[in-house]
């Protein structure tokens, strides 16, 4: 008499996580998020989060401080020595040249998500070649893209929505900066005018934010591509130099 073989059992895929899961496990728990995105490299969802969040923002900037005023304030505190200049003209070229930078300023301000989208493209290229290459990882370039953007909340957190809440609650509209306007970084707390560019620029970068950003890049490709956090965040603390060796060489040289 015959006997049944045993069924062998079929090994059962754990569900992956859903959109929000992945964009709140960013911030809680981005070992999760990042081991999610071997599964799938969607990286949609961050981006247009981001978008609206850039987009709340200057919703803020036109109600609570207005673009020309934004405008003249970034201008004045960071290009000082040509603003110095235009207030030296007539005022009708001085009010003509003031506009034209209220509208560049407004421009930008705007085009944010599609600058981003580019940059992002060209830097997830960059890290893409930095870990393969490198470190030996097998991160495809949608995985590389997806790191960025989920990464990139944490920056959305502070300018977007952070920064936001901080003008709608009343910040003083003659003090606002596109450039640095929440007082995550030393730079904050110091005067634009009378600290050295170079030592302005070096101290902005010491930011809890951005560290976090790129903590979070390091983690991302570390858990997709199969390496030691420890060795993630180390390749990312290299370009994190690097950045702030490039940035302050060039506030340096503009001073």
């Amino acid at each position: 008499m015959s006997t049944a073989s045993p069924a062998i059992p079929v090994p059962t895929q754990e569900p992956g996580l859903s959109e929000p899961q992945r964009i709140i496990n960013v911030f809680f728990s981005p070992l999760q998020t990042f081991a999610d995105i071997r599964r799938t490299s969607r990286w949609w969802s961050p981006f247009l989060i981001g978008c609206a969040l850039s987009y709340l923002l200057c919703f803020a900037v036109a109600t609570k401080v207005g673009w020309s005023q934004a405008a003249e304030n970034t201008f004045r505190l960071q290009q000082a020595k040509q603003y110095e200049k235009i207030q030296a003209l007539p005022p009708d070229q001085q009010a003509a040249a003031m506009g034209r930078v209220t509208s560049i300023t407004k421009f930008f301000a705007y085009a944010t998500p599609a600058v981003l989208l580019i940059m992002y493209l060209i830097f997830a290229a960059v890290l893409l070649a930095t870990f393969n290459f490198g470190v030996g990882t097998e991160v495809t370039y949608s995985q590389s893209l997806a790191i960025l953007f989920y990464s990139a909340l944490v920056i959305g957190l502070k300018k977007g929505l952070i920064g936001s809440i901080t003008l709608f609650a009343g910040m003083n509209a003659e003090t606002f900066n596109f450039d640095n306007f929440i007082g995550s970084n030393p730079a904050y707390y110091m005067s634009v005018t009378d600290t050295p560019p170079w030592l302005y620029n070096l101290l902005s970068y010491i930011d809890v934010f951005t560290i976090w950003a790129f903590a979070l890049i390091g983690i991302g490709f570390a858990v997709v591509g199969r390496k030691k956090l420890s060795t993630g965040i180390a390749v990312m603390a290299g370009w994190y130099a690097v950045v702030i060796l490039l940035t302050t060489a060039l506030a340096a040289m503009r001073s």
